[in-house]
């Protein structure tokens, strides 16, 4: 079978016609074949950071750890399942029970955050339920239930960012919310790069970054929050797979972030795990991300 040469100049009726659709791609912003190869055009990957162990504590490994926060030298922990739903004060050193407030057996405990009801009140922890529509205010010393607060959907995780209260609902939209009365007053979408990034679960707000774990992950987000430039964007990802190595085989999924201003360290741990590791804090999460610009 004779082949038709091309005319030297002059593309052949597909290069024309991939020729084209070159073109229009380029007037869309539709990255090329050869661009799509070679991840030119394409939206750049977060960076991800490796963690510096400092210390390694030991951890209840019956916990199924759903929310994690560090208050007066303390950590203070919402854990789930039917029937084994809790809140606790544990003594970080020694992984001690200090007090233990048992919820009912129908209650499936979630994510967890200190916050004030108003402006200048005392703080007061706040636990989500997973199903059941309801968060639990509790003294954070006694650890006495004061209310309990409706609210439609999932409750996976929650933190607070110094005004507002952040939610998580295992999507990858994010609920603000006023501390009081829990109406919402706004919502911040996920991304990298272009991709939503879904199943977002405990979250913790650090020198001004909002910090998740995604369920199923051994890696932690780390996002810009409302207000700064590109908010939403995940900025980076913390490495936490090299830790699995240290845990035992019943060690379920990564979930529960803390940290403690005082000594600007992060304690991280997971659904039965049988540690809570403490980690140096990221040179990133040293300076807060910038503002938008007016």
């Amino acid at each position: 079978m004779t082949r038709r040469r091309a005319t030297p100049g002059r593309p052949t009726g597909s290069a024309l016609v991939l020729a084209l659709l070159i073109a229009l791609g380029m007037a869309l912003g539709i990255a090329s074949p050869a661009q799509a190869a070679s991840g030119e055009g394409a939206d750049p990957a977060a960076p991800t950071l490796a963690v510096n162990v400092l210390k390694r504590l030991p951890h209840d490994p019956g916990a199924f750890t759903q929310g994690l926060i560090f208050h007066q030298g303390q950590l203070i922990e919402s854990t789930g399942l039917y029937g084994q739903s809790s809140l606790r004060r544990v003594d970080p050193e020694t992984g001690r029970v200090l007090a233990l407030a048992r919820l009912a057996p129908r209650i499936f405990g979630e994510g967890l955050a200190l916050a004030p009801a108003r402006p200048g009140s005392s703080p007061r922890l706040v636990q989500l339920t997973w199903r059941e529509g309801l968060i639990l205010t509790y003294d954070p010393g006694s650890l006495r239930q004061l209310s309990r607060l409706r609210l439609r959907g999932e409750l996976w995780g929650l933190t607070w960012d110094g005004k507002r209260l952040i939610l998580s609902d295992g999507s990858d939209t994010l609920r603000l919310l006023e501390p009081l009365a829990l109406a919402e007053t706004g919502r911040l979408a996920v991304r990298e790069g272009q991709t939503p990034l879904g199943e977002l679960n405990e979250l913790e707000w650090i020198e001004g970054w909002l910090l998740a774990n995604v369920l199923g992950q051994d890696r932690i987000a780390v996002i810009r929050p409302p207000g700064s430039k590109d908010a939403g964007q995940v900025a980076a990802w913390l490495d936490l797979s090299p830790l699995r190595r240290e845990l035992a085989p019943a060690s379920e999924v990564a979930n529960g972030i803390a940290y403690d201003p005082h000594t600007r360290a992060l304690y991280v741990t997971g659904k039965r795990w049988d540690r809570v590791f403490v980690l140096a804090l990221p040179e990133l999460l040293q300076h807060p991300p910038g503002k938008t610009p007016r």
